[in-house]
């Protein structure tokens, strides 16, 4: 990275230093007849008007062609420096988002299987009361479907990245799906205390993609879960706002504690450092959220520091109508 400011730095200079020659030559050149009359004066040499004239336009003719050759070259040397700054802070952002993600996945793939292996080696030796085995098979099934998870999130970003994501859409019960995908969140989420709320109004019936649905309350409620605090309290509402269809999910934990809502919504992007090396998952949720959403030609607004506490996600989806290609 150091050797890409010192790139950076020498590239500004050579472009400014040529600049600087420009406007040389320009000056130059435009008081060249002055001063090649001055010095024939000072020789003695006289010269009509017509002559005086004459050097006159040769000296800013050739003062305009400096100017706007050596300008239009300037003009391209600044526009490939802010492409070479472009594409440098792209590079940039890349190797933060891949320093992210293995410290993320490394920390993620290592926990689960340490854990599962722990607790399958201690039922494989005979060493685990009776009392406890269910315990211990419980939470080796957890760990391997908390695996799962991630692969599956993998996967998906993976696909979404290559080929964009596809939904398939139709018409059904929104208010049905969304109860029996929070009641499955509730029965996965209770060993840790979780409170999951919902709130609907009315019966809503939207042409969407099921599948695409799931996963976009699953995340937002599993993302509430992980950062709502030692008894998280998890918030859903659905509704309808004209010819939209609004899914609101809200946690109560500490927000995102100074994280840019719009960064969250990328790959591998997660709320502060301290929550990388704390809390589960590789920071795929919301993106995945967010590509659900606009291929269903929806959006993702985030709400931090809301009174009360906590972050509001707001998926909003139009009810009939989606782009008639996949979201990219």
């Amino acid at each position: 990275m150091r050797s890409l400011r010192i790139s950076v730095v020498t590239y500004g200079v050579i472009v400014t230093a040529y600049l600087a020659l420009i406007g040389w030559w320009v000056y130059f050149f435009s008081t060249q007849g002055r001063r090649i009359v001055e010095r024939l004066d000072s020789a003695g040499v006289s010269l009509t008007a017509a002559q005086l004239e004459a050097f006159q336009m040769e000296a800013n003719e050739t003062a305009r062609m400096f100017l706007f050759e050596g300008g239009f070259i300037g003009l391209l040397m600044l526009g490939s420096m802010v492409f070479v700054l472009r594409a440098l802070h792209r590079e940039r952002m890349t190797n933060r988002l891949q320093r992210n993600f293995l410290a993320a996945v490394t920390h993620e793939l290592r926990s689960p299987i340490a854990s599962a292996r722990l607790y399958l080696e201690s039922l494989l030796l005979g060493r685990t009361p009776e009392a406890k085995r269910e315990g211990y098979l419980r939470n080796a099934h957890h760990d391997l479907r908390r695996l799962g998870d991630m692969v599956e999130d993998l996967l998906e970003a993976r696909k979404i990245s290559e080929s964009g994501l596809e939904v398939t859409p139709r018409n059904l019960d929104l208010t049905e799906l969304v109860e029996r995908i929070v009641t499955r969140c509730r029965e996965l989420n209770a060993d840790v205390g979780a409170t999951i709320t919902l709130q609907t109004s009315e019966t809503v019936g939207a042409y969407v993609d099921p599948e695409a649905v799931e996963k976009i309350v699953n995340n937002l409620v599993s993302n509430g879960v992980k950062y709502g605090g030692d008894e998280p309290i998890v918030d859903v509402s659905l509704s309808v706002h004209g010819r939209q269809v609004v899914l609101t999910v809200r946690d109560h934990g500490p927000g995102l504690q100074g994280a840019d809502p719009a960064r969250v919504l990328r790959a591998f992007e997660r709320g502060g450092e301290e929550r990388v090396r704390t809390q589960t998952g590789v920071g795929l949720g919301l993106f995945i959220v967010s590509e659900c959403a606009r291929a269903h030609g929806g959006q993702v607004e985030i709400e931090d520091g809301i009174a009360g506490g906590g972050t509001r996600v707001t998926v909003t989806l139009p009810i009939e109508s989606i782009p008639p290609r996949a979201a990219r």
